[in-house]
């Protein structure tokens, strides 16, 4: 199950994902992305309550990433497979 809690502030909107991130709740995603995206703020993620994350779904935060959505808080393991994944990409 996961949950999405949207912070608005003057700076960003962060979303605060927790629970377990994969590819059933991108749509939930998805949906809460374009509202924070309406705002006209730069958009900050914040996985440091995600328990669980699936590889499609850490491919999709990538892409993400590499685009107009910074990654502002996330456990350990999160981080390392990020970077392992973005620099498997970069070599293929």
């Amino acid at each position: 199950m996961m949950r999405i809690q949207t912070r608005i502030e003057e700076a960003a909107v962060t979303l605060l994902v927790a629970g377990t991130l994969n590819t059933m709740g991108v749509a939930d995603f998805d949906r809460a992305l374009d509202e924070a995206r309406r705002l006209h703020r730069p958009v900050v993620v914040d996985l440091s309550k995600v328990r669980l994350i699936d590889r499609p779904t850490l491919k999709y935060l990538i892409d993400l990433m590499e685009h107009d959505v910074t990654l502002v808080i996330c456990p350990n393991y999160v981080e390392h497979w990020i970077y392992r994944e973005s620099a498997r990409e970069s070599i293929e």
